[in-house]
């Protein structure tokens, strides 16, 4: 290990901090470096490091200023972003509700709000401006109904002959339930997403004569995130895992393409995303591909690669059970990647990997593939020891940049999650005449968020129509069309299996704008396996064939044949988007 402390600290870029405005003099030998590269990418070790959103705001600073970079593209949803893109273009809308309004609590922290800041500020004072755009695609919501707003303009009959195909992703709950839906529907939405796209390009001088080529562009590719997006959600998860990290590849080229051959772009994501070799693996073993393979097969040498790593310290994740908190890990082993960069004893460095040797020590323990910290958006101190990974940096990373010391990422006010607890299911379903004074019924949930532009909960004694209890779940807007907010009771499935359940209910809702509505539904799980993160998805949904629309009180019933392998059911009602929705007289049977 001599010979490696020896060679990373003779090649070790020191920086005098990661902090941005504090020039770009200790930054200089990246010139080099990445030279005429249309691509950096920025990776990071977690999704919820301060230090490591501090020093990405910072080299995307020295590249825009120094290198002539024009994009910026961040690990969240295209459609979401644009309002972003707005925003650091000409000043629409405020900076806290654009962030927010990305849906990733990953980024709304107050090191990224700076960074929207600081394109603002550089747009105002520059020519050459510098455009905001995301290249994920994992939500379908607002895609659809940016897809069906362009239709109106240029497509009116087309728009009448998609809108109720693409009501099965119109709304957050809908578009979350898709993968459980019968499987004529979901290829006649996947046709029906086909088909627009063909148009745009059959009728492609027509829509660009009636509203520009960027919006035209811009919509084209709304419409390709709409379609990996809608089928993101029916494959197994290693496959899912390949399908989002091609589509994010296809993405940003798409988005080069968009901004011209002169366009350069800074990326944003996690380090297993960027890696030029994928680490990414099927049960088999088998390789799939990531989003920088993909991207090396298409730029070669025209994109550059910074991976993160750090030796202790905090960081910001959700562990199943307590929600979002912060965690905190020791100093990393002597024998891996991270513990060598501490040996260098400097709180920032950079290393350019490209200065290791071909032959020797070094080139032997890097081949060796020592472990390197990998952790996403979900962590458990429990099982510390899944969030290593061993690989060769060369193989992925043109250049390390190393922390020392990390502190977890600081959430704004929308970014904040409320602790939450694993609560265990009743033994019975309880409660639905919805009595309790407390912020939910006793026996529910509400499971809505805490920031201004949230759903809210209000109990409402004698509305319903037998005179009795509802619930009434409302939001009179927001600057965006996705969002709901849900009230769920949890419980046993013992007793019901093999049954079939009619959860009923009066409902009545009023709702702005052609999308969302309220819902019913009632779901199934299987029992999670031992030290499962994720929570488990259901494995059978019984819900209203459409969401309610009409003012006028409805009966409505989701019904469900319970699975023999089912360990808990769920009742739930639901409003999605903006509007009001009323639930009463709720009922469960067998039947």
């Amino acid at each position: 290990m001599r010979d490696v402390r020896d060679w990373i600290s003779e090649h070790a870029i020191p920086l005098a901090t990661v902090e941005a405005n504090h020039g770009f003099a200790d930054l200089e030998p990246l010139r080099r470096i990445i030279g005429t590269a249309r691509i950096l990418s920025l990776g990071e070790a977690t999704h919820g490091s301060r230090e490591f959103f501090q020093l990405k705001h910072r080299l995307l600073e020295f590249a825009v200023a120094e290198l002539g970079f024009t994009i910026f593209a961040l690990e969240a949803n295209f459609t979401e972003c644009l309002r972003i893109n707005d925003y650091v273009l000409g000043g629409r809308g405020s900076a806290a509700d654009v962030l927010a309004g990305t849906r990733f609590w990953t980024w709304d922290t107050e090191e990224v709000l700076a960074l929207i800041e600081w394109m603002r500020d550089w747009n105002g004072t520059h020519a050459r401006q510098v455009k905001f755009y995301g290249f994920d695609m994992q939500f379908p919501t607002e895609p659809a109904l940016a897809t069906l707003d362009y239709l109106r303009r240029v497509a009116p009959g087309l728009y009448e002959a998609s809108a109720g195909s693409l009501d099965a992703l119109c709304d957050d709950l809908s578009s979350e339930h898709f993968r459980l839906r019968d499987d004529t529907t979901q290829k006649q939405v996947l046709a029906t997403i086909e088909h627009i796209r063909t148009a745009f390009d059959r009728e492609r001088a027509t829509w660009i004569a009636s509203t520009g080529t960027r919006e035209w562009q811009l919509a084209r590719l709304n419409a390709a995130v709409l379609a990996q997006s809608a089928r993101l959600t029916l494959p197994a998860l290693a496959h899912q895992v390949a399908s989002r990290d091609l589509a994010m590849a296809e993405n940003v080229a798409q988005l080069l393409a968009l901004e011209g051959e002169q366009s350069k772009a800074v990326l944003w994501a996690h380090n297993g995303h960027v890696v030029k070799e994928s680490r990414y693996r099927e049960e088999d073993g088998t390789l799939v591909p990531n989003m920088g393979s993909q991207l090396k097969e298409k730029f070669g040498s025209d994109q550059v690669v910074v991976g993160f790593a750090f030796n202790h310290g905090a960081f910001q994740a959700i562990e199943r059970g307590r929600g979002l908190v912060h965690h905190t890990v020791p100093a990393a082993p002597a024998d891996s990647l991270d513990g060598a960069l501490a040996e260098a004893g400097l709180p920032f460095l950079l290393l350019d990997l490209s200065t290791a040797p071909s032959s020797g020590p070094v080139s032997d323990w890097l081949a060796s593939a020592p472990q390197t910290r990998t952790i996403g958006s979900m962590y458990s101190a429990k099982y510390a020891d899944r969030y290593w990974q061993a690989a060769d940096p060369r193989c992925g990373y043109d250049v390390l940049a190393y922390v020392e010391h990390t502190t977890a990422a600081r959430a704004t006010s929308t970014g904040r999650r409320s602790p939450t607890t694993r609560d265990d299911p009743a033994a019975a379903p309880a409660n639905l005449a919805l009595a309790g004074t407390g912020d939910a019924p006793s026996g529910w949930k509400w499971l809505g968020a805490a920031h201004p532009h949230a759903h809210r909960l209000a109990l409402l004694d004698g509305v319903s129509p037998s005179g009795c209890r509802a619930a009434q779940i409302a939001r009179a807007s927001a600057p965006w069309r996705w969002g709901l907010g849900r009230l769920e009771q949890g419980f046993l499935a013992e007793g019901w299996r093999g049954k079939r359940l009619r959860f009923s209910a009066a409902i009545r809702a009023e709702v702005a704008g052609s999308a969302g509505g309220a819902h019913l539904y009632i779901g199934a799980r299987t029992k999670p396996t031992e030290g499962a993160l994720w929570p488990i998805p259901y494995s059978a949904l019984g819900t209203l064939a459409q969401p309610l629309r009409s003012p006028r009180w409805t009966a409505c019933a989701a019904e469900i044949d319970v699975p023999q392998d089912a360990d808990t059911l769920t009742l739930g009602c639901a409003l999605a988007g903006d509007g009001a929705g009323w639930f009463g007289d709720l009922d469960l049977a067998v039947v």
